[in-house]
């Protein structure tokens, strides 16, 4: 019965703390996805009273620009053909300005598409830009908003964890004070003689990891977890699962691993 105790006294903290993590992976997931996704479809266009050279513009706002595509104006032309005359069309063909569209690397924020924006009418060039973002930005910012507060739950719940564990190390010490003094007067090291709190640590942070890398596995194959089923058209996950088990595997034993050390060391330097 102490055994469990000693064990659920870390795994509880641990465990919540990689939930947390692993909720934040996901999270962070969808949105990278979701920033690829819109990225390749949105555009900015641009209209232009003379050509716009290929390599004219490199970056945007610090984002670098995928390529520029020309729009044709022979569809505008083509479309009012048949009531303009000759003489006409070809003085619409002179007059008429250049279309564009910039595609950029990634999704632009309301204030870098706020940049980006002023950026392009300083061109003398430019005379018209439309950005077209409300529709997308409105989810974007929704996601980037789960986002932050999935990442500002996780590190509430890692400094709590972190101040758990190590009070729950110093109340055993306390209770073994009297054995861990007989050992190190037979000449047992500090790290010898805590020993058994290292073994419950340990075990501790593996069943977390693999309680929380079979949650880590559901969630990622269930999202209406997270997220409601209409959103399932928007949002998509596209998560290295191993990758991410590693980096959920390093935080569950480093947190254990460096707590009981700091603790260890704290001990060592107050008692010798």
């Amino acid at each position: 019965m102490k055994f469990l105790k000693n064990v659920f006294a870390f795994l509880i903290p641990l465990l919540s703390m990689l939930i947390a993590f692993s909720i934040f992976l996901l999270i962070n997931n969808v949105v990278d996805n979701y920033k690829s996704k819109i990225s390749r479809d949105y555009s900015i266009v641009i209209v232009t009273t003379l050509p716009l050279q290929k390599d004219a513009i490199k970056e945007l706002a610090g984002i670098k620009v995928e390529r520029i595509q020309n729009l044709p104006n022979d569809k505008i032309i083509s479309s009012i053909k048949s009531t303009l005359s000759d003489t006409s069309v070809e003085l619409l063909k002179q007059k008429l300005p250049n279309f564009y569209q910039i595609y950029l690397e990634i999704f632009p924020t309301s204030s870098e598409l706020d940049d980006i924006k002023e950026t392009l009418l300083q061109n003398k060039n430019v005379k018209k830009v439309e950005v077209f973002y409300k529709n997308h930005n409105q989810i974007y910012l929704l996601l980037l908003l789960l986002n932050t507060v999935s990442f500002i739950l996780f590190f509430i719940i890692t400094l709590f964890a972190i101040i758990i564990i190590a009070k729950q190390i110093k109340l055993w010490f306390h209770e073994q004070n009297v054995k861990i003094s007989i050992l190190r007067l037979h000449g047992a090291s500090i790290l010898y003689s805590a020993s058994s709190i290292l073994n419950y640590a340990l075990l501790s942070s593996l069943l977390s990891f693999l309680i929380s890398a079979g949650f880590l596995y559901y969630v990622s194959n269930n999202m209406t977890v997270l997220f409601p089923i209409e959103l399932h058209e928007i949002v998509d996950i596209n998560i290295n699962i191993f990758v991410e088990l590693m980096k959920i595997f390093s935080l569950s034993f480093s947190i254990s691993i460096f707590t009981i050390f700091g603790v260890l060391l704290k001990y060592k330097i107050n008692n010798d």
